[in-house]
């Protein structure tokens, strides 16, 4: 991890006041929702994370996101004499720099028996295909694999302390699926995005 770079910030887990989760039994994956239902209530497990890992920026960060700017509106409008197309280069380029400078914000996210809450929003465990455990500058996130094809993928971010507990409550709904951080997430990391 690079110096300068903000690491998600964490807190310790809230347990709801249930059983504690109990991995050692048995997993029941073609068992009802109403069956596991039954076992958990409320929360499995929450905390509170980042929502990305925040690279710091400095000036010439920015000078170079100029300076690229430039040089292919440029070269685009003497190719093309296209006036809209090099103006577009320059709004996106504006928009890449003020997400760029987008801070993280402190997200809530629990496990219980539907699914992912982040925030106050709930990701069913149903419109999953798997989860993968993607290593991201020495800081550790959870990605879940979209069933459909046009959803983004979900990352949410947790403690090390936690994984294990995290990992094996997820293993409970889903499948877990090795996966390499894959070439967009290495060039952004790359461009310090």
């Amino acid at each position: 991890m690079a110096e300068g770079d903000q690491i998600p910030n964490y807190q310790q887990p809230v347990n709801a006041g249930q059983a504690p989760f109990d991995a050692s039994q048995p997993s029941d994956s073609q068992g009802s929702s109403q069956s596991r239902q039954d076992d958990y209530d409320g929360p499995i497990v929450s905390w509170t994370a980042s929502e990305f890992i925040a690279h710091a920026k400095t000036a010439g960060w920015y000078a170079i996101l100029i300076g690229v700017t430039v040089v292919v509106a440029a070269t685009l409008f003497l190719l093309t004499r296209d006036a809209i197309s090099t103006v577009m280069v320059i709004i996106v380029a504006t928009l890449f720099g003020v997400m760029g400078s987008r801070k993280p914000r402190e997200l809530s996210y629990s496990l219980d028996e539907d699914g992912v809450v982040v925030g106050q929003k709930l990701y069913p465990y149903e419109s999953f295909k798997s989860f993968s455990v993607i290593q991201e500058g020495g800081v550790e996130s959870i990605w879940f694999m979209p069933m459909q094809r046009l959803m983004p993928g979900l990352t949410i971010y947790f403690a090390p302390d936690q994984g294990d507990q995290i990992m094996d409550i997820l293993s409970e709904f889903l499948p877990f699926e090795p996966r390499d951080t894959d070439p967009i997430d290495k060039l952004m990391h790359r461009l310090r995005f």
